[in-house]
């Protein structure tokens, strides 16, 4: 939109023989028809006041006539832990079937060497290889005294 500034418009005549469509009129100063202006700009660049300015007004853009929908996305929760009963199980399974093929066997042979070896051996004796001898009394200390040599 071409607008004249009154103020600094003198009324020289020279906007309106450089219009090429005739929108522009004296009355003391220039008047602008804005109907029949182009916005050629040419009135602009003649006037040697400076006294026509270009005055750019917003556009609006047009809306789009359906707006889009927002997308919806659904967010489903994790799936909750499983109870510790359920996590456990398996391991439990797995250390008690290892116990049972690798541990009892060997603890088994075990035991049984070790009832073999008890049963097989003579009765302990003391220290000297002498029996003990259980006595009643005091006596016991000083038997093992002189067992000793003291």
């Amino acid at each position: 939109m071409i607008y004249v500034d009154e103020a600094r418009c003198a009324g020289c005549g020279v906007c309106v023989e450089t219009c090429p469509v005739g929108a522009i009129r004296l009355d003391g100063h220039a008047v602008i028809d804005q109907d029949t202006c182009t916005g050629c700009e040419a009135c602009v660049e003649a006037c040697p006041n400076g006294a026509i300015l270009v005055v750019t007004e917003p556009v609006e853009a047009p809306l789009p006539a359906v707006q889009p929908t927002p997308e919806v996305i659904r967010v489903t929760p994790p799936p909750a832990p499983a109870p510790l009963r359920q996590r456990m199980l398996p391991a439990l399974g797995a250390a008690l079937a290892f116990a049972g093929r690798e541990i009892l066997p060997r603890l088994g042979s075990y035991l049984l060497d070790l009832a073999d070896r008890r049963l097989s051996r003579p009765p302990a004796a003391g220290r000297s290889g002498a029996p003990i001898v259980q006595s009643r009394g005091r006596g016991g200390r000083r038997l093992r005294r002189r067992r000793r040599g003291r």
